[in-house]
This record gives structure tokens, sequence and C-alpha cells, in this order.
């Protein structure tokens, strides 16, 4: 348990100062909240929590504030939990702990919307590098970004793709291309032994317009 600080402030662009406007978190009702419910006195919730009397005491004098992790102990006890509301009052989600990452491990950037590994940005449709391992997920910046939430097709509530998300996808899609190599193979199996369709091709389940095989999939 520790001070608690003041609001959070940041600054605007232009640099002036922006104040935090949200009411401040009402730390000592909801320790109060807590005892009243588990019948608990300062010391029996000192005791429950591993901390000293006076910490509790303080807490409850509005001296000392108290961390999360202390917090979210705290209203463990009587069966609670916390959670973040927005401005309506609905329950905010944190991001998925499996957020998709880049081929080095790394998380892909939160603020930007990521997307699934077939959703290329349109500069990747043109700048193809051969040499390097399939993405697990792109991302469009910014203007991109803008210009595609502006049409609709994606939302600022729209969290990226996770990866047991990629992962149940991509066995979706091999099973529907083996299906349809086990269609085609009881339709012809000679046409099956010469088809050079490319993947797109299957996973569309028609040949695409430049492809060459033009054996219908």
């Amino acid at each position: 348990m520790e001070k608690s600080g003041g609001p959070m402030e940041g600054r605007r662009s232009d640099g002036e100062p922006v104040a935090a406007q949200t009411p401040r978190f009402d730390v000592v009702g909801v320790v109060l909240r807590v005892r009243r419910q588990l019948d608990l006195s300062q010391r029996d919730l000192a005791r429950r929590l591993g901390v000293s009397h006076a910490a509790i005491a303080r807490v409850e004098a509005n001296r000392n504030g108290i961390d999360v992790a202390d917090l979210e102990r705290l209203v463990g006890l009587a069966g609670m939990r916390l959670a973040v509301l927005d401005e309506s009052g609905a329950e905010m989600a944190p991001i998925p702990p499996d957020w998709v990452r880049d081929n080095a491990g790394r998380r892909l950037p939160v603020h930007l919307d990521v997307r699934p590994p077939d959703d290329r940005p349109r500069s990747r449709l043109t700048d193809i590098h051969y040499d390097r391992a399939e993405p697990n997920a792109w991302y469009h910046h910014r203007a991109h970004r803008d210009e595609r939430r502006a049409r609709g097709l994606h939302a600022v509530n729209d969290d990226g793709p996770t990866t047991s998300a990629l992962r149940f996808e991509a066995q979706r899609r091999l099973r529907d291309r083996l299906e349809r190599a086990a269609s085609l193979a009881r339709r012809d199996p000679i046409l099956l032994d010469d088809c050079r369709c490319r993947v797109d091709c299957w996973e569309a389940g028609d040949c695409a317009a430049d492809c060459d095989c033009e054996c219908g999939t």
C-alpha cells in the first residue's frame, strides 16, 4: 500500500496541459464495503491481506492510497473483481493476452488496426519479399487505417486477431481445402492430377481470374 497520487494529467499536441476529468475512485468506500461484506475489523482485514493494522487505518482515513495489486486482492476476498467501465457504464474488456505477435515475438502495434495474414496492405501486393517468412498478421498505418474506418471496414473497438483465432481460422481453411480436393477427386480424378491452382483458388472455391489452370476447382 502506498501514498495515492493526484489525477493523471497529460498534454495536448500544442503543449497545453490537459487535466483528467474522471472522478476519483472511492478507495475508502470500497475498503469499507469489503469489511462490511465479510464482517471484518481493520485488524482482521490486515491479517487477511498480510499488511499492518496501521496500513488499513491510513487507507480508511484517506491518508494513504492502495496499489492495484492490493486492491485486487482485497476485493477478491469478498468474491468481487475490478473492472474498467467506459463512459456509458459498459465494461471494457482488456486486450487479449494472446494478441498476435510478429515473427520475432514482438506484440504488433496495439494503436493500429492489426489484420489477419490474408488482409494484406496494398503496398505489399507489389512489394513482395520472397526471402522473408510469411507474417503472422499485418497492420495498416494511420492513413490507410483511417480510410478503412471511414468506409466501415474496421472500428476502433474491433480488436486485432489473436494467436488462437488465427490458428482456428488456418485449421478451418485447411479443412475446406481438403474437402474441395476430395470433392474434385470424386468428380474427376484425372483433373486433380493436372490441377495447377494456387492456394487462393482453393480458398475461394473457384479459379481466380488470372489462374492459368481454369479447372474450376
